[in-house]
């Protein structure tokens, strides 16, 4: 009877230690899933002195961005930016200058999000006078024609 007895106790401890080695493989092969997506929420490539060069239908020049820096992220293309300054060129109206402490750019480069102390400023032309603009933040879509501002 002493003999089966230790025999079950044996058994209980070899199913429960295989379960816990399971248990730790599985856990192990999903550290390394998590491993991966955190690796790929950090930038793939840096730029310094950042420049881009936007051209409407006709090959005009339609805007400019720099930055001190733009930091591309490759899980949704979108990208940072230091210290963005934008120019916004129109056909009827003088350029229109804006700046911030920070920026965001989507995947298709077609909008902006402008962070912390941004100005705007726009030349006077034949449409009125000029102006300045402060905000702490600002979204500039670049694909429409008009160069919407949101605030």
């Amino acid at each position: 009877m002493k003999v089966t007895e230790n025999f079950a106790y044996l058994a209980i401890f070899c199913v429960v230690g295989l379960i816990g080695i399971w248990i730790q493989t599985e856990i192990a092969g999903d550290s390394d899933v998590v491993e991966q997506v955190e690796q790929t929420l950090e930038p793939d490539y840096y730029i310094e002195n950042f420049t881009a060069t936007g051209l409407d239908e006709s090959g005009a020049r339609s805007y400019i961005i720099e930055a001190e820096r733009m930091a591309h992220f490759p899980h949704d293309g979108s990208a940072l930016l230091d210290k963005p300054y934008v120019v916004e060129y129109f056909d009827e109206s003088a350029p229109r200058h804006t700046n911030a402490d920070s920026g965001w750019m989507s995947s298709d480069g077609n909008e902006l999000l402008l962070t912390g102390n941004v100005v705007i400023q726009q030349g006077s032309g034949d449409q009125g006078s000029g102006s300045t603009v402060q905000a702490r933040r600002l979204r500039i879509l670049l694909g429409d024609s008009r160069g919407v501002l949101n605030f």
